[in-house]
Formats: C-alpha cells, structure tokens, sequence
C-alpha cells in the first residue's frame, strides 16, 4: 500500500509538471520571480508597505533591502542589518536586540511568507493595474503560503498588491513608492551612537 501512495504521488507531481510547461505558466512565473528578486536582489530596493490580515493585524512601514541586507522602519521598531548582524531596536522600550541575521525563528510573520518558487503552479492574466498573476501551491507542498494573488504593474514589473492565502486565513500586502537601485549601503550599518544609552539584549 506504501508503494501505491508513492507512486500515485510521483504520477501527480509529473502530470502536474507537465501541466504547467505552458506558454501562460512560464510567462507568469518568469514575470513573478523577477518582481520577487527585485525586493531581494544586490541593486537593492526601497518601499512603503501596507499589511492587513483579516482586520485584526495591521502594519505600516517602510522597508529597505540590497541583497542579504536590510532596513525596515514599522511602529516603535526600527532594523538595522548589514548581513552579518540584525540589531532591532524597540523604541517604546529603550532596548536594542541583537539578532542572526540568518536565522528568523523569532520573527513568526516572516516564516508565513517564506517563498519557494518551485512549491507552486502559476497563471497569468491581464489586469487594469497591470499582471494579475496567481500562484497555486502544488499538492504536497510543504509550504504556508497556499495561494499568491499578485498585482505586477506591466514593463519594470514592479510589486504593487499581494493577496496571500496562509493557511485558512487571507493576507494583503499593499506596496508603493517602489524605488529600485540607488540604495546606499550605509543606511543598514547600525547607528550604535544614536542608541548608546538603549539596553541591549543579545539574543543570538
């Protein structure tokens, strides 16, 4: 019975492969993967975003990312990360952490979004904004994200809406002031003076 399983799995993982080499398919998933690099690619990227899960959580911020740098600014908390080492300041607490950059198991939202672009099948389709491309998660999956709506705007194939499926529940995600490259790497080196009589908290 074992075998049947694993065979009927392996049947399915091919038809669905086979089912995606579409002109529709590749073009959605070249189209979303390039929008996707853009905010984790070495030219670097700067946004202002809007988060909204089901009314109950909401964020608002700005965030800037080159590479495996980052810097984001969000209510009473401010990060700093040049790759190497995360310090996230809690302003309301006077209190500076000290983090591993590559490792997010203190930061829960963020495995919600982790993306694999190969867990998925992708269509596209024409919208007013631009690209509405959707990505399904195949079956068996072992991803969170179980559904991507996004809004590419058409030619610089800049992010401007995602409608994310985690679990049971829907997560938009509103994206403008996209500015991509000119980013300057030392606005992710961490202002140690400024925040000289914070606490620091080393939780690597």
């Amino acid at each position: 019975m074992r075998v049947v399983v694993i065979l009927f799995a392996i049947h399915c993982s091919l038809f669905t492969a086979m089912a995606q080499d579409t002109p529709n398919a590749r073009q959605a998933k070249r189209i979303f993967n390039t929008a996707w690099n853009r905010i984790y690619g070495d030219e670097g990227v700067r946004f202002h975003y809007k988060i909204d899960i089901l009314h109950l959580y909401k964020e608002e911020g700005i965030s800037c990312n080159k590479g495996d740098k980052e810097r984001s600014e969000h209510k009473n908390t401010i990060i700093y990360s040049d790759g190497k080492l995360k310090h996230v300041v809690r302003t309301n607490k006077k209190v500076v952490e000290l983090h591993d950059p590559k490792v997010n198991k203190a930061d829960e939202k963020l495995q919600m979004f982790k993306f694999d672009p190969d867990s998925y099948n992708y269509a596209i389709a024409k919208d007013p904004e631009g690209f509405l491309i959707t990505l399904t998660a195949k079956p068996g999956a072992k991803v969170k994200m179980k559904k991507v709506e996004a809004i590419i705007s058409e030619g610089n194939y800049y992010p401007k809406r995602l409608r994310i499926k985690v679990s049971i529940f829907w997560c938009n995600i509103f994206i403008s002031d996209f500015q991509a490259g000119n980013i300057d790497d030392s606005i992710f080196v961490f202002p140690k003076e400024k925040y000289k009589d914070f606490k620091v908290e080393d939780l690597r």
